[in-house]
């Protein structure tokens, strides 16, 4: 009896532990079910260009290990020979270097300390495949290389967790082997915006390198010193605010219905990327949600609202009257007395919310930053 108490109970424990370890792939239950392609990426540009390890003219302010830390999911970096070395710097090793093994060695420790996460590195090459595979071999990292099935699909994120095959890794070089399948080129799959925008005005839709029609799609969304190429702090803020983020992704959407995989930004922490890239992965995000009920009874202004929002609605007094944010959350709930009703948002963060009537959405709407 004692023994069979004793086997049920690991057994017991055995499959909490497996529903803990895969109830959530990279931050949510519900990305496990969805594929590689179909989910959006924090990205960080330039990534080893950081300020805190000692790189003048910064692209962002935090290596890569808290870069992870904080939920960045991509990685572009750029890689060259130094005197046989491998190693990452921005154009001229001069305004700062560093180690790629020292690199792919924290990644490598993000990924052993977080079993359900996937990240991938999006290289800038000035050495071979050979040699970024002895990097990777040294580093540790090889055992975690995924491998698209050729002329298949992109796996969904829960089997690639559930196999350990998380590092993703693409290269603007096409020199791999047969036997390098898992060193994907990059424009074999991807499509990018243009990346060099000197100016919060000068940003387009247009597409820059690769075909419109593959797979994933690189939304480069940064500006740069126009000499340096380097990031501008002081512009962050507003370039990387949900609204104005939001509203291009918006905008490229309703004209090529494409899917952000990789936002791109420079000084990743300021502003409001992390919160773009979790709505664009919840069921409530601002590209495909569900039916909108008949808005013909229902004005609401000013939008974009900042203090105050009025909803006008000739419904009948009694009415349930929500608003939800991208995840679905229910932020204000209130029941209608008139036709005319005034709630205060001033405290609603910068961004996308739904009018909920009744339990139907009706309509959406932007509270400004």
């Amino acid at each position: 009896m004692k023994l069979f108490l004793s086997s049920t109970l690991t057994a017991f424990f055995f499959v909490c532990y497996v529903n803990t370890l895969f109830s959530q792939c990279n931050g949510s239950t519900s990305l496990c079910s969805k594929r590689y392609n179909e989910v959006a990426y924090l990205t960080t540009h330039n990534s080893f260009n950081a300020e805190n390890q000692g790189f003048i003219f910064p692209n962002q302010n935090f290596g890569i290990t808290q870069q992870l830390n904080d939920g960045v999911r991509g990685l572009m970096i750029d890689v060259y020979d130094q005197g046989g070395n491998a190693v990452v710097y921005h154009g001229t090793s001069i305004l700062g270097s560093e180690s790629f093994q020292n690199i792919l060695i924290e990644i490598r420790t993000f990924l052993e300390n977080n079993p359900n996460e996937i990240v991938t590195i999006i290289l800038e090459c000035y050495v071979t495949s050979s040699v970024i595979e002895s990097e990777l071999i040294n580093s540790g990292l090889i055992s975690y290389l995924y491998e698209k099935p050729l002329g298949g699909e992109w796996d969904i994120l829960g089997d690639m967790i559930s196999i350990d095959k998380r590092l993703v890794i693409f290269s603007d070089v096409n020199d791999a082997s047969f036997e390098q399948g898992w060193y994907h080129y990059a424009w074999d799959h991807c499509v990018e915006t243009h990346f060099s925008v000197n100016s919060i005005n000068d940003f387009t839709n247009d597409y820059n390198r690769g075909d419109a029609a593959n797979d994933l799609f690189i939304f480069n969304h940064f500006v740069t010193n126009s000499i340096t190429g380097t990031g501008l702090p002081n512009d962050a803020p507003s370039v990387n605010a949900n609204t104005f983020l939001m509203n291009r992704i918006q905008q490229h959407f309703s004209e090529y219905s494409k899917f952000p995989n990789f936002v791109t930004l420079d000084f990743y922490e300021l502003g409001d990327g992390l919160e773009v890239v979790d709505s664009l992965n919840s069921p409530w995000n601002a590209l495909s949600t569900p039916e909108m009920g008949s808005a013909t009874e229902i004005k609401i202004y000013p939008v974009p609202a900042s203090d105050n929002l009025t909803i006008q609605c000739n419904k009948a007094i009694g009415t349930k009257i929500e608003i939800i944010d991208h995840l679905g959350m229910v932020k204000s709930s209130f029941v209608l007395q008139k036709d005319n009703s005034t709630i205060q948002v001033n405290d609603f963060k910068g961004g996308i919310y739904f009018l909920r009537i009744n339990g139907e959405i009706i309509q959406r709407f932007i509270v400004a930053s």
